[in-house]
Order: structure tokens, then sequence, then C-alpha cells
């Protein structure tokens, strides 16, 4: 198969379009023939070596988690899917990603992609709807909550603001003042996030932006919760007892499948902002860098 392969950390140049070996599905894995392929600011970090004692590669490595195609091949004790099914999947950060025209996947990452939503699509999915539906889980939030979502027009936080309207509670989008009409229209209400607030009046948040996190935190009353999928600065609570919970998103092929149904009844959609062949993962990758504000996606099948 053709793939993107990583020859060692470092800047983009080490980035190669070449042939590589067909994955083989493991036990609980199946092979996925990739039409397109989603890149994810992780990429970079993993690309750079930022993440190399967490997970570390060999190289030649694929990188990319995540991934829509078609189901070609299962390995043993697979009976979730089938050859010829559509699917989205989140692939493990082993250096086996979808940079690539094939990637076995353990099936807890892999959920079923209706014919009504489009590979382009699915692929803007499967890490986004882990991390922000995982976040609102986190916050054990009810209905009637009333929960701030900072970064709210990314996509994780486009994922968290759709979820929290699904469970009835009511999302306000923290976003800069130049989109506040936008982040009205998604969430129904919107802030400055950019403002610290004169009292907090929150109970809820969810961090979903690096640059604004402390002040997100700010807006949390004592004794309040924010789930954050970023870093979250040192002192940023004011030394108030607000809980901090950091975490990264983890397979749940039932929170997957749920994040999937949503796109298809049209109640999420991930913008794209830019598309390229896999052959150019380097260019796509300096567009990743330069902070779009939708999707970056490789057409693997193009």
């Amino acid at each position: 198969m053709k793939a993107v392969r990583l020859q060692a950390y470092g800047d983009v140049d080490q980035l190669r379009y070449e042939d590589a070996p067909d994955p083989v599905p493991g036990a609980g894995e199946a092979l996925v023939k990739i039409a397109v392929s989603g890149l994810n600011p992780v990429d970079v970090i993993v690309r750079k070596g930022l993440f190399a004692q967490v997970a570390p590669l060999q190289f030649p490595a694929i990188l990319g988690v995540d991934a829509a195609g078609t189901i070609v091949a299962a390995g043993t004790g697979v009976t979730e899917f089938a050859v010829g099914d559509r699917v989205v999947a989140h692939l493990p950060l082993n250096g086996k990603g979808g940079y690539a025209e094939m990637a076995a996947s353990p099936v807890a990452g892999i959920a079923k992609l209706p014919s009504i939503v489009t590979f382009e699509a699915g692929a803007t999915l499967p890490l986004v709807a882990l991390t922000g539906r995982q976040a609102v889980d986190l916050l054990g939030v009810k209905r009637g909550d009333r929960v701030l979502v900072s970064g709210a027009l990314g996509a994780v936080g486009r994922v968290a603001v759709q979820y929290l309207q699904e469970l009835g509670a009511m999302p306000v989008a923290g976003v800069r003042a130049a989109r506040l009409a936008e982040g009205r229209a998604l969430a129904g209400e919107a802030l400055d996030i950019d403002l610290a607030p004169s009292s907090p009046d929150f109970d809820y948040a969810v961090a979903a932006a690096a640059p604004v996190a402390a002040n997100t935190v700010k807006h949390v009353r004592d004794g309040g919760k924010v789930a954050s999928a970023v870093q979250i600065p040192e002192g940023a609570d004011d030394g108030r007892p607000v809980a901090v919970q950091r975490f990264m998103a983890h397979d749940d092929p039932v929170v997957l499948r749920r994040a999937v149904d949503a796109a298809a009844r049209g109640a999420l959609t991930i913008p794209i902002s830019a598309t390229f062949r896999l052959s150019e993962a380097a260019e796509a990758q300096k567009a990743l860098a330069q902070g779009p504000s939708g999707k970056v996606l490789l057409l693997v099948q193009a």
C-alpha cells in the first residue's frame, strides 16, 4: 500500500510518501481501507517527538488517529463488523495510523457510518467526538444545567455543545468577541471568553481552547467542575476550590456511535477547512499548524 511515513522525529520534511507493507488485522481488529483521514493537533505533537515518553514510535511510523472508510478484512473474534461495512475509526498512537491506504483498528475504536454521512464528514469525527462527549460525561451535568464551553466553535467544542443540547442542558459558547454571533447561533447563548468575569457564575465548564483555558476556570464558581481537554495554566483557579480534571479521550464504541448518529440526523456538523491528497500530508500538516477554523483532511482514495 501507499502511506506517508515519518522517518524520524522532526519537521514535516521527515514525512515521506512511499510504499509500505499492508497491515494485517490481529485478534479483535478490523482492517479498514481508508477513504479519508482526518488530521488533529496531536499529529503534530507526535511528529515533533513531544509525546515520545508516553508513546514512543518505531520508525518509519505512520501518523493519524482519525479515519473513515470500508472494512476489507476482520481479525479473529470480530463479530460486530463485516467486510463492506462503512465505518469511522479512532486509531491508536502506535505508528500504524491513518496516513495510509489501509489501517488495522481495534474494534473498540470503530463505529458504523451510515450512507447518509460522507466519508469526509465521518473523518472529522472520531477523536473530537470522543473528547467532547467524554468531557461532558466527566462533569455529570443534568437537564437544565448551564454549562460554559470555551472554544465552542472548534471541533471539540462543537461536539460538547451538541451533546449538552441532546442532554437537555444549556450550553454557553465561550468565544472571542468577533465571533459572538456565531457562538449564539451554535449554542443559543455566548460570552466573550477573553473577559474575566466580575464574579463566577457557572457550576460546570468544558475547556477546549488552550489560549483561554485560564479564563474558563475563572468563570466557574467555588465548588464547580472543569473538564479540560487542554493544559490549564498553574494558578488559574486563584486558589479557589474549583475541581479541574484534565483528561485524554479513550475508545468507547457507544460514545462514538452516538456521535455518528448525531451527525447522521444533522445535529452535529464539523466544518472542513481544507483537503489534500495523501501524498500532500506535509502540506496538510503545515495548514493544520496555522490554526484553521475547520478540520484538515487527507483524501486517501482521491
